[in-house]
């Protein structure tokens, strides 16, 4: 199957997308607020990366929806300030990203990026930069391996653009954690073929909580389940009355969480919910299912290292319920307005 493939293949292709990256210079002229945006999971990876670079280079740094930019664009960006709008789409040809770049195009007050896994696009063409990951070339229609590497290619960014060595250390080490992930998916077994188990909740905060969308858009793709991701510690506030002894809660912990993650864990055991916890503070955590990442990065360098396993999850469950990974329901692999 495509899907498996470029799931387990993803390693390799990070090791080509940090060689891509470090060899490209960029514009590292300082504006007001860097945007990040996207539709989907590359909005989703907008999230992530958006986090993840404000806190790498202590730039402002948000993301937007790509149609918002030019359905709305009074309410995104404001005349007196300058911005490095960063737009993502794994084909290049997405119609939203491509209205947006343009319907931006030639404003004073703006510079923009694409980052794409094809150059030679439209998308590539209306962007003041690219960094194109021509290496990956997806058959899938559900993206996998290029959610990881886009997501690794901002991170890098991100390093080059703050002159951090410790920051390129740490990303330094993410293709090889990412390789160990990938021969760990067996544990999730006990979750993926529990067919009692008919509902699913994501939980991440701060960057992992657009790892936490993505998750749940990769597991409603592969087998429509239903299935919600929220903010830890916005989970109490009115969806954990859903939870009962048929929803599965995934929960991405950190070291800056892991002191609310654990009684958060026992309100959702008690209502009969089955908790899984990814993360380095999972060690510390009681659950019944515990994913334990690497030690030798942190929280923020470790986002790629979580990938696999709820990409695996999804496979896993579609595959335990008959289902084509390869070819879900109502989805082409581009999206374009007609």
């Amino acid at each position: 199957m495509h899907t498996y493939n470029e799931i387990m293949e993803q390693d390799q292709q990070l090791v080509k997308t940090k060689e891509i990256v470090q060899s490209l210079t960029f514009n590292e002229e300082v504006v007001d607020i860097v945007l990040f945006t996207g539709c989907g999971t590359s909005f989703y990876l907008a999230i992530a990366a958006a986090r993840y670079y404000q806190s790498a280079t202590g730039e402002i740094a948000v993301a937007v929806p790509a149609s918002e930019l030019f359905l709305h664009k009074d309410t995104h960006i404001i005349p007196t300030k300058k911005y490095h709008i960063i737009g993502i789409s794994r084909s290049g040809t997405t119609s939203e990203i491509i209205m947006a770049l343009k319907h931006l195009n030639g404003a004073e007050n703006i510079r923009t990026m694409a980052v794409t896994c094809n150059g030679d696009t439209p998308m590539a063409e209306v962007a003041d930069e690219v960094i194109a990951l021509n290496d990956i070339s997806e058959k899938s229609v559900v993206m996998t391996q290029s959610f990881s590497n886009m997501l690794y290619a901002l991170q890098l960014y991100a390093a080059k653009i703050s002159q951090s060595t410790e920051l390129m250390d740490q990303l330094e080490k993410v293709p090889v954690l990412v390789k160990t992930a990938l021969g760990n998916g067996e544990q999730l077994k006990q979750v993926t073929e529990d067919l009692t188990k008919k509902r699913f909740i994501f939980l991440g905060s701060g960057a992992y909580n657009g790892l936490a969308k993505e998750a749940t858009l990769k597991l409603k793709e592969m087998t429509q389940t239903e299935c919600e991701s929220y903010s830890n510690l916005e989970f109490r506030h009115g969806p954990i009355s859903i939870v009962d002894n048929e929803t599965v809660v995934i929960l991405f912990t950190q070291n800056e969480t892991k002191d609310f993650d654990q009684a958060l864990i026992k309100d959702i055991q008690k209502l009969g919910g089955f908790v899984g916890v990814i993360g380095i503070a999972s060690a510390e955590l009681e659950a019944d299912l515990i994913i334990k990442l690497s030690e030798e990065v942190d929280d923020l360098n470790r986002l790629v290292e979580a990938v696999p396993y709820f990409q695996l999850l999804a496979y896993q469950r579609a595959v335990c319920k008959g289902y084509n990974p390869d070819k879900p329901r109502n989805l082409t692999q581009v999206v374009n307005l007609s």
